[in-house]
């Protein structure tokens, strides 16, 4: 994850019971992200959910026409690569 955002953006947050394995999603609407992250993940968890979700928003991943799938696969494989 960046650690300098380079535009700013209006973020909500929310902490709320997600069904299944659900750790967290990301919606955009109204000139609005609002993060979700479930609530039964412990506060490591939910911070890696959370930077997950932001990385989502860093990389324009909204405005991708990329298949949803690929999109994750990308964001998994950044996330195990090491640090520079």
């Amino acid at each position: 994850m960046s650690q300098n955002l380079s535009k700013n953006y209006q973020i909500n947050i929310r902490i709320m019971p997600l069904p299944g394995k659900i750790q967290s999603f990301v919606v955009y609407k109204d000139d609005f992200y609002t993060i979700v992250v479930n609530e039964c993940l412990n506060q490591t968890a939910r911070m890696r959910a959370y930077r997950h979700e932001l990385d989502h928003i860093e990389n324009g991943d909204f405005e991708s026409d990329l298949p949803t799938g690929m999109i994750e696969i990308r964001a998994h494989k950044k996330e195990d690569m090491p640090p520079p």
